[in-house]
């Protein structure tokens, strides 16, 4: 897969859509915003070095994940591999291949359960506009990404111009410098090592953005390599196409 280029401001991808629906399901869920999270790929550039790390991207907000049946299943209780630890909505989701528990998936706080991803946007779905974006460097060993980027894009529709405020501030264009992470600290189930970045977020005027995150290596503005984990944000408040509304209320059913 070709790099992808980000133009980076000066001195860091979520999806959100807005509509209006009083007596249906908009009533019941409100704002809501979409964190998808997508599988993350190292892949060697041109045979030798490796390609730019993705991050780990979940809200504080409570949500609910979206996972590729290809990557991931779930078990209910009675099955082998269910842990009542882990479980969220009556499920616990295991790797495939593995048949380990997703734990980069568990990082998130407030997570409420699990459905098959739509559409092919996996990810995180939480239901507010305004929460912490997490940053997580979770690893298999202790490490350090450099250079972190935050990435806005696939804005919905097309034209629209999203207010995307980070620490309160209007951002200048569709990427954020997160700095560095340097991970360390054993997780709660000793088989990996997290540590995090915390960025206050809030957006408002489009139906959809995605976000995601990457380690800029080589400092040279595109992400080398294969599909990052990413986060759908999704604002019920603002009118959509029925068409679009159509395909939104498939992801949250």
């Amino acid at each position: 897969m070709k790099g992808q280029e980000v133009i980076l401001p000066a001195e860091r991808i979520f999806t959100t859509w807005n509509a209006t629906d009083p007596e249906g399901w908009v009533s019941a869920m409100k704002l809501i915003t979409t964190i998808g999270l997508a599988t993350a790929f190292l892949l060697a550039v041109n045979g030798a070095s490796l390609a730019d790390p993705c991050l780990v991207i979940y809200p504080d907000a409570p949500c609910v994940y979206h996972y590729d049946r290809a990557e991931y299943f779930t078990v209910r209780p009675g099955d082998p591999f269910y842990n009542a630890l882990y479980d969220r909505g009556g499920r616990v989701l295991i790797e495939i291949g593995t048949n380990e528990i997703a734990y980069n998936i568990y990082q998130a706080p407030n997570l409420q359960g699990f459905y098959p991803s739509s559409g092919g946007e996996d990810g995180f779905f939480v239901a507010t506009t305004e929460f912490t974006l997490i940053i997580d460097g979770f690893s298999k060993v202790p490490t350090t990404f450099p250079n972190i980027v935050l990435v806005f894009d696939h804005v919905t529709p097309d034209y629209c111009d999203p207010g995307i405020y980070i620490w309160g501030e209007e951002l200048p264009g569709m990427v954020y410098p997160a700095g560095d992470l340097v991970v360390t600290t054993p997780t709660a189930e000793g088989r990996n090592y997290s540590n995090v970045i915390s960025v206050p977020f809030r957006w408002r005027g489009c139906y959809g953005m995605r976000i995601w995150a990457f380690s800029d290596e080589n400092f040279n503005g595109v992400h080398d390599g294969g599909e990052c984990f990413s986060a759908y944000s999704h604002d019920t408040m603002v009118p959509v196409q029925e068409k679009t509304w159509s395909s939104i209320k498939e992801l949250f059913r």
